[in-house]
């Protein structure tokens, strides 16, 4: 079971659609999706967690144009999906998960993927 995020404009949208940051699902580390790609004006480029933390506190914290939300519709604050990743950082049974980097590149111990996935 796991649940997806995503940033979203927060208000009427033309050009931006949700953009997914990735997926936590129990027994694993938060897996992100590495985006490759600006965001229309958007520079939502990331390859490491440090960029993502930065793109999102920009994002949703500075500007507050937009909101990280879960696939359920719920608006997650910043400060809340930081939490989560990093207690899935730091939880024994997610971080002795020897298939963590199986389907995904280890960035500095952060679990993060190139690929589409849901």
């Amino acid at each position: 079971m796991g649940t997806n995020y995503y940033l979203v404009k927060n208000g009427p949208t033309v050009n931006y659609g949700p953009y997914h940051i990735g997926k936590s699902s129990i027994g694993w580390m938060f897996n992100f999706q590495e985006q490759n790609e600006a965001w229309g004006d958007w520079p939502v480029v990331w390859h490491t967690y440090p960029q993502v933390k930065q793109r999102l506190y920009e994002l949703t914290v500075v500007n507050s144009n937009f909101v990280i939300m879960n696939e359920y519709d719920q608006i997650v604050s910043y400060d809340d999906f930081i939490e989560l990743v990093e207690c899935k950082q730091s939880d024994p049974d997610c971080k002795n998960n020897p298939d963590n980097f199986k389907y995904a590149k280890n960035i500095d111990g952060y679990r993060f993927t190139d690929q589409e996935f849901s």
